[in-house]
C-alpha cells in the first residue's frame, strides 16, 4: 500500500469510516477532501476492504483527472467511457471506443478488483444485458474436445468477424485445425487442434503472425458489446412492427436491407429496442460486492438533468426534420432511476464542503486543503518546509522524474534539510522521524495538507521544471512496421516479370506431369498469350505499382518490347539523374564533420525535457546522433505521425551541433509554423548560451540586415525560417546541420538548392506522411530512415467518422466541441466560396466565433487569424488545406472535412492529425457530397482512410497513396511517365543499377536458375486453401537467401498452418538447391531419365573442377562444353528425397 494513504490508519475518524463500510452501512458521506485526497481515500478503501469500486463523477474531464490522480496510488484503475450515440449515417468509424468499453465490461464480468471511473452520462445509457452479452463466452483448455463448426459459430456470436488472415482486433481465422482469434490490437490467441482435441494454445503476434508463448487455458470474451441477441431477420421483423411516417419509411427499409446484409453495427443504437429485448445499465452489471463512490452528487444531478434536456432538444430537432430518432437517445434512464439504482448498492458520497453533504447519511468531515508551489516561489517553498518540519509534520515531495528528484534533493541539501529518495511509496522506509523529507516519483494534479494526519504532500515538478507527463509504457513491435510489404497479389492484378514484362495474374494452377505435381503461377500477356512460372521463381514477379492501370499496355511474349522499354528507362534515368547521383555519391564519399560525443551540457539539456520520451523517440534520437558522430554527412529521414515528438528529436540534434560550434538551419514550410517552432526552440534553449532567431519575409528590413550580418559572423547559432532562408544573400559562417520540417510542402528545387549549399552539411528531413518520392529514396537505400510508431502517453486515437455531408451532423459536431470549451477546424478547400461558407457556419451555429483563412491571403493576414485562433478569439476556423502544415493547437479537437474525396490521401491523413493532440478525445468527420458519384480514385482514398483510423498509419497511407496516385519521380523533377511504363519495383531496381554504375561499383549479377526436377513440390489446398496466403508463402520461400531465411519460413508455416507435408518439405529443399546453384553460376537444373542435367552460365564454368568431379563420380558424369557448358549426373538413389539429396550433394 502507498505510504501516504497507509498513514490514514492513524486516523480514528478514518478507521470508524472503514468499520461502517465493513458493517455494510449506507449511505456514508465524506466531506472536506481535495481532488487528490479523494483519490487517496478511494484507493485506500479498495486496499483495505478488498472490494471492487465504481466511482461516478459529473463529466468526462473530471473522470480523466481522477484516473490520473488514482494512478499515483494504485495500478488497479480503469476508465469506462460513454457510448457515442450518433443521429446520422456513417459508412465507417474507428473502433477505439467500443474496444475501450468492452475491456472494462470484461473486467467487471471476471470480477476483478478494480476502481472503475465513469461519468453520469455513461450510467444513464442503456446497453445489452449482461446475460445476453456473456452467454457465449468460450473457455479453451489444452486437452479439451471441441467441434470446430460450433467454435466458429460461437465466435461469430461473440462479435468476431471471420477473415482468411487476421490483421486487426475482433477477427478470427480458421486454417485446417488452427484457429486464430485476435483479442487485442497486437496479439491474438492461436488454438491448434489434433482431430477434435486441443493440442496447444499460444499467444501470437498479429503483425508477424508468429507465436510468442504457450499457455494452458484461455477465456474468449465478446469482441465488443454490439453482438446479436437474435437473428438479423428477427431484428428486421421487430423494426417493421414500429410505425414510421411516410417520409422516413424508405430510409427505414434501406436500413433493414443493410442489417440483413450484415451491416448492422452502425444501426444498433438507432434500432436498439429491436435488437435487444432485455436491456440494462452498467450498474446492473455490478454484483453486490461493489462499493459505489459518488463524486459531488449535486453536480451529478445537474449534469443528469442537462443530458436529459439535450436529448429532448435533439429529439425535437429530429422530429422537425422528419428524421429517425435513435432508440439509443430515447433509452437514457431518468435522474430518478439513477438515484434508485444507486440505492441498491452500498454508497459513499464525496463532497467538497460539509454543507453539501446529503442528509440522512453517516457523515465524516475530513480537513484537507490544497497546496501549490510554482517556479517563482522557491523561497516560499523552502521556508514552508522548514516550518512544517518544526511543527513535526510529515512531508512528502512528489516529482515526475529521477532527474527532478535529484535537483530537489540538492536544493534541500543547500538549506540543510534532510531528505530521502524513495522511488515507490509501497515499500517500508527506514526513517520514521518527521525531520526527514521523503521525495518520491509520481504524477498528481495538486498537492495537499491533511490537518487530520499532520501530513503534507507537495507536487514540486514545476519548481524545477515544467510539468512532465506520466511514465512511458513499453511498446513492442515497432520494428515490425519498418518492413515495407506491398499488397498481396489478387487475381486480375497487373504484375511485372523481370524477364517478360507486364502481364496479368490469373491465379495458381496445379499441374500434374510425369508423375509429379507442382504449382505454377499463370500470367496472361498481350494477344492472350499465357505464361506459366514455377512457384520457386516467384521472386522474379512483383505486383505492378505505378500509375493508373486503365491504359496499361501488356507486353508481348517473344518480342523485344520489354528489353527496349527497360533500356529506354535506364538511359533516361542515366541522363536525368547523373547530376543528382553524383551529389549523393559525393555525400557518400565525402568527409563531412564528425560531431563529438554528447557533452555534460547535452545531458542536462535532455533532462530538462518536460515530457517523458517514448522508446521510439529515444531510438530515433540515438540513430540521428550516431549519424552526426560519423564523418560521412548525415542524410536521414525522420518519419512519425503528427504530434509524435519529431520536433524534440530535431531540437536535440540542433543542440548537439551547436555544442560543436556549428550553425543550424531549420526550414519550415509556413510563417506560422516557423514562428511556433521558433518559440519552441527558444523556450527549450533558454537556460543555455545559444542564440536562436527567425527569418521570414515579414521581418523588418533592419531585422533582416542584422540577422544576415550576425549569421555571417557566426553570432546566430540556430536560424529558423521559411524559404526566405534560401535567398542568395544568406551566408553562414559554419553551417553544420540542416533540418527540413513537413518536407512534402517544399518543391524539389528548394531542397536541392539547400543540398547544393554545402555537400558536407548533415541533413535531417522530417515528415508525418512521406511523399512517395522520399519514401522511394529511403527504400532504395540512398537515405537512412528513422520511424516513430509509438504515440505519446495520454494521446488517444482520433474518433473518425466517414459519412455523407449533412448540415445537422455539422451543427451537432461543432456544438458538442464548443460545449466542452474546445475549438473546431472546418476544412473547406474552395478559396472563392470560403467566406460564404464561414458565414453559413455562423448562421448554423450562432454561438460560434467563426474565422476563415486561405492561401491567397497575405502571410500577415494568415498569421493574425492563426494567432486569434491560438488565443481563443476564434473557436471555429474555416480554412483551406493551409492547415496541413503543422501548427500545434491542443485545444482544437474536432475537425470537419468537406468534400474529402477531392483531397489527396496523404493530405487527408495529415489534416486529421491536427486534432486529438492533447489528452482529450479528438473527432474527425470526413464528409463527401450526398448522391455524388465518387471517382474511382476518390473512392479508393475514402476506403483507405476508413481502414487506417488507428494511430501510426501514416506510413501505410503513403504506400497506399503510392498505388492510388501513381508514384512521383524518384529523381529530380521528371514526372512518373517512365515509372508507369515499368512499374515501381523495376524502376527501383534500374535506379539501383544506375546508382551503382555511377559510383563505379559493379551491379550484382543476378543469375536466375530454372529448376525442373521430377519432384512433387507445391502447397496442397488441403494445407492452405486461401490463394492469397498460398501466394504469400510461395513468395516467402522464393525470397529466401540463406539457411536462416529458410528456418524462419519453416517456423512461420508450422506455427500458422501446422506440420509440414512432404510436398512443402520438397519445395524448401528446392529453395536450398537454388541458393547453391546461384553460387555455381547455374542457369538450369533439369531431370532426364535416371539423371539430372546441370547447365552453366556462359563462360562461368570453372574447368579446374572437372578432375575433382571425375574422381568423385567416375563414369556417372558426362561433360559437354560449348557456349553453355553442361554436366549430366547419373542418379543412384531412388525416389524424390533421393533425387533432392544427390543434387544437393553434387552442388556442395
Amino acid at each position: 500500500m502507498n505510504l501516504i494513504i497507509k498513514e490514514l490508519d492513524k486516523s480514528a475518524k478514518y478507521n470508524d469510516f472503514i468499520n461502517n463500510i465493513e458493517n455494510k452501512k449506507s449511505p456514508i458521506s465524506l466531506s472536506g477532501l481535495t481532488g487528490v485526497a479523494e483519490a487517496g481515500i478511494v484507493s485506500s478503501v479498495m486496499e483495505k476492504t478488498k472490494r471492487p469500486i465504481m466511482l461516478i463523477t459529473y463529466n468526462e474531464i473530471q473522470a480523466q483527472n481522477l484516473v490520473n490522480d488514482l494512478k499515483f496510488f494504485t495500478d488497479d484503475v480503469i476508465y469506462l467511457p460513454k457510448k457515442e450515440i450518433v443521429t446520422y449515417d456513417y459508412v465507417a468509424e474507428s473502433k477505439n471506443l467500443p474496444y475501450e468499453r468492452i475491456e472494462v465490461l470484461n473486467k467487471i464480468y471476471k470480477k476483478q478488483k478494480n476502481i472503475i471511473i465513469t461519468s453520469i452520462e455513461t450510467i444513464k445509457q442503456k446497453m445489452i444485458s449482461k446475460n445476453a452479452l456473456y452467454k457465449n463466452v468460450l473457455n479453451f483448455k489444452v486437452g479439451d474436445r471441441f467441434i470446430l463448426e460450433d467454435v466458429k459459430q460461437k465466435l461469430i456470436n461473440l462479435g468476431y468477424e471471420r477473415f482468411d488472415l487476421i490483421d486487426g482486433r475482433g477477427e478470427f481465422s480458421v486454417r485446417g485445425g488452427i484457429v486464430d482469434i485476435s483479442t487485442t490490437d497486437n496479439t491474438g490467441i492461436r488454438i491448434e487442434l489434433w482431430g477434435d482435441e486441443i493440442d496447444s494454445i499460444r499467444h501470437f503476434n498479429i503483425i508477424s503472425q508468429r507465436s510468442i508463448d504457450n499457455i494452458e487455458k484461455v477465456e474468449i470474451f465478446p469482441a465488443h458489446e454490439y453482438i446479436l441477441e437474435t437473428s438479423v431477420e428477427e431484428v428486421a421483423k421487430n423494426i417493421r412492427k414500429n410505425v414510421y411516417s411516410e417520409n422516413i419509411f424508405e430510409k427505414v427499409e434501406s436500413d433493414i436491407e443493410g442489417i440483413i446484409n450484415g451491416e448492422y453495427i452502425s444501426k444498433i443504437d438507432r434500432y436498439f429496442n429491436s435488437f435487444y429485448e432485455e436491456q440494462e445499465t452498467v450498474l446492473d452489471y455490478l454484483d453486490s460486492k461493489y462499493l459505489i463512490f459518488i463524486d459531488e452528487f449535486n453536480k451529478i444531478l445537474q449534469r443528469s438533468e442537462n443530458v436529459e434536456l439535450d436529448n429532448e432538444n435533439t429529439i425535437k430537432a429530429l422530429i422537425e426534420k422528419e428524421r429517425i430518432i435513435p432508440d439509443g437517445i430515447k433509452n437514457y434512464i431518468t435522474t430518478e432511476d439513477v438515484k434508485a439504482d444507486i440505492k441498491k448498492y452500498q454508497s459513499v458520497f464525496l463532497e467538497k464542503l460539509d454543507n453539501q453533504v446529503k442528509s440522512g447519511t453517516e457523515k465524516y468531515d475530513f480537513k484537507y486543503k490544497e497546496l501549490n508551489y510554482y517556479k517563482s516561489g522557491i523561497d516560499l517553498f523552502i521556508n514552508d518546509i522548514k516550518n512544517f518540519i518544526k511543527e513535526k509534520k510529515k512531508v512528502y515531495i512528489v516529482v515526475d522524474t529521477k532527474e527532478k528528484a535529484d535537483k530537489i534533493s540538492k536544493l534541500l541539501e543547500e538549506y540543510e534539510i534532510l531528505s530521502i529518495f524513495q522511488e515507490k511509496l509501497n515499500q517500508t522506509i527506514i526513517t520514521k522521524d518527521t525531520d526527514t523529507v521523503i521525495i518520491t516519483l509520481g504524477n498528481i494534479t495538486k498537492g495537499f495538507y491533511s490537518f487530520d494526519l499532520n501530513q503534507i504532500v507537495i507536487v514540486a515538478s514545476e519548481l524545477v521544471d515544467a510539468t512532465r507527463r506520466t511514465k512511458k509504457r513499453k511498446t513492442e513491435n515497432f520494428k515490425q512496421g519498418e518492413k515495407v510489404v506491398f499488397a498481396d497479389l489478387k487475381v486480375g492484378d497487373y504484375v511485372v516479370h523481370r524477364k517478360y514484362g507486364i502481364g496479368i495474374y490469373i491465379g495458381v494452377n496445379t499441374i500434374k506431369a510425369d508423375g509429379t505435381t507442382r504449382d505454377y503461377i499463370k500470367l496472361k500477356y498481350s494477344d492472350d498469350d499465357i505464361l506459366y512460372i514455377p512457384t520457386n521463381s516467384l521472386d522474379e514477379i512483383r505486383k505492378y505499382v505505378g500509375g493508373e492501370e486503365i491504359n496499361l499496355k501488356l507486353n508481348k511474349l517473344g518480342s523485344k518490347d520489354w528489353e527496349k522499354t527497360t533500356a529506354k528507362v535506364k538511359n533516361n534515368l542515366r541522363t536525368v539523374a547523373k547530376e543528382l547521383i553524383e551529389l549523393y555519391a559525393r555525400r557518400e564519399k565525402s568527409k563531412g564533420f564528425a560531431f563529438s560525443k554528447d557533452t555534460e551540457w547535452q545531458k542536462q539539456f535532455e533532462e530538462a525535457f518536460q515530457y517523458v520520451e517514448t522508446d521510439d523517440q529515444l531510438r530515433c534520437i540515438e540513430e540521428v546522433k550516431k549519424d552526426m558522430e560519423n564523418e560521412k554527412p548525415m542524410d536521414r529521414l525522420l518519419c512519425g505521425d503528427v504530434g509524435y515528438g519529431k520536433t524534440e528529436v530535431a531540437i536535440r540534434a540542433a543542440f548537439k551541433a551547436v555544442m560543436d560550434h556549428k550553425q543550424v538551419v531549420y526550414l519550415a514550410p509556413t510563417t506560422v509554423l516557423a514562428k511556433q517552432q521558433y518559440e519552441t526552440f527558444k523556450e527549450r534553449m533558454k537556460d543555455f548560451p545559444i542564440t536562436v532567431d527567425v527569418l521570414n519575409r515579414f521581418r523588418t528590413t533592419k531585422d533582416k540586415n542584422r540577422i544576415i550580418k550576425e549569421l555571417k559572423l557566426g553570432e546566430i547559432d540556430i536560424l529558423i525560417g521559411t524559404h526566405r532562408i534560401l535567398g542568395k544573400d544568406i551566408d553562414f559562417k559554419d553551417l553544420g546541420l540542416l533540418i527540413i520540417d513537413e518536407e512534402q510542402r517544399f518543391g524539389v528545387k528548394a531542397k536541392e538548392k539547400i543540398k547544393e549549399y554545402k555537400t558536407s552539411v548533415d541533413v535531417l528531413t522530417m515528415t508525418a506522411t512521406p511523399i512517395p518520392r522520399t519514401l522511394h529514396m529511403s527504400i532504395v537505400g540512398v537515405r537512412d530512415m528513422s520511424v516513430i510508431y509509438e504515440p505519446p502517453q495520454n494521446r488517444k486515437p482520433v474518433q473518425t467518422y466517414v459519412l455523407e455531408y449533412d448540415e445537422e451532423v455539422i451543427k451537432e459536431a461543432i456544438t458538442r466541441e464548443l460545449e466542452r470549451n474546445g475549438q473546431v477546424f472546418y476544412l473547406f478547400n474552395n478559396v472563392g466560396e470560403i467566406a460564404l461558407k464561414a458565414d453559413k457556419i455562423s448562421r448554423l451555429v450562432p454561438e460560434a466565433k467563426v474565422g476563415f483563412a486561405h492561401g491567397r491571403m497575405t502571410g500577415e493576414e494568415i498569421e493574425d487569424i492563426m494567432q486569434d485562433f491560438v488565443d481563443g478569439n476564434i473557436n471555429v476556423l474555416t480554412c483551406t488545406t493551409i492547415l496541413e502544415s503543422g501548427i500545434d493547437i491542443p485545444n482544437a479537437n474536432t475537425i470537419i472535412i468537406e468534400n474529402a474525396d477531392r483531397i489527396g490521401l496523404a493530405q487527408l491523413y495529415q489534416l486529421r492529425g491536427r486534432v486529438g493532440r492533447s489528452d482529450r478525445q479528438g473527432y474527425a468527420y470526413i464528409t463527401y457530397r450526398k448522391d455524388k458519384m465518387l471517382s474511382e480514385v476518390a473512392d479508393k482514398r475514402l476506403k483507405a482512410i476508413k481502414e487506417f483510423t488507428e494511430f501510426g498509419s501514416g506510413f501505410k497511407i503513403a504506400m497506399r497513396d503510392l498505388e492510388i496516385r501513381g508514384a512521383g519521380s524518384l529523381i529530380g523533377e521528371v514526372q512518373h511517365g517512365h515509372l508507369e511504363e515499368v512499374g515501381y519495383d523495376t524502376y527501383c531496381r534500374i535506379l539501383d543499377e544506375v546508382l551503382k554504375e555511377e559510383q563505379g561499383l559493379k551491379p550484382e549479377e543476378d543469375i536466375e536458375c530454372q529448376i525442373d526436377l521430377n519432384v512433387t513440390s507445391y502447397i496442397p489446398d488441403s494445407f492452405i486453401s486461401d490463394q492469397n496466403q498460398k501466394i504469400e508463402i510461395y513468395q516467402d520461400i522464393a525470397l529466401c537467401k540463406n539457411e536462416e531465411d529458410i528456418s524462419n519460413v519453416i517456423d512461420e508455416i508450422v506455427d500458422r498452418f501446422g506440420n509440414l507435408p512432404d510436398e512443402i518439405e520438397n519445395l524448401l529443399e528446392i529453395s536450398r538447391i537454388k541458393q547453391l546453384a546461384k553460387k555455381k553460376y547455374l542457369t538450369k537444373i533439369q531431370s532426364k531419365t535416371n539423371s539430372v542435367v546441370f547447365t552453366f552460365d556462359n563462360n562461368k564454368f570453372d574447368t579446374n573442377l572437372l578432375p575433382e568431379l571425375i574422381q568423385k563420380y567416375g563414369t556417372r558424369i558426362k561433360f559437354a562444353s560449348g557456349l553453355k557448358p553442361m554436366i549430366t549426373l547419373k542418379l543412384e538413389k531412388k525416389g524424390e528425397k533421393g533425387i533432392l539429396q544427390e543434387v544437393k550433394e553434387f552442388l556442395k
